[in-house]
């Protein structure tokens, strides 16, 4: 078609008569259907993040890498003593079921 949306300007026009791309004319249906401060608080609380929050979430990927390359301890009974923990040369596993943490 070549007519650029009036909203983002990158993709093209759903028709001729049609001022907006399929995206942009959903979001203006949506903005029509719901309250447009509800949505726009949505947006704020989903898309938008405060230094706070940007470094809760680094750390948290942080934590993941170093737990992802820290070898995992196998424990295993030795005389009815469940504390002795066996070490290999290369990694170490556990036969405990661990959960995963909740982020």
């Amino acid at each position: 078609m070549g007519f650029k949306c009036y909203f983002c300007d990158t993709r093209d026009r759903v028709g001729y008569w049609s001022n907006w791309c399929e995206d942009c004319a959903n979001l203006r249906r949506m903005l029509l259907l719901y309250d447009p401060k509800k949505c726009t608080d949505i947006l704020k609380r989903t898309l938008t993040r405060d230094d706070k929050q940007i470094d809760f979430k680094v750390n948290q990927e942080i934590k993941k890498i170093v737990l992802n390359e820290l070898p995992v301890i196998k424990e295993e009974e030795k005389d009815g003593n469940s504390s002795d923990t066996e070490y290999d040369n290369t990694t170490i596993t556990t036969k405990k079921k661990l959960r995963p943490r909740k982020i």
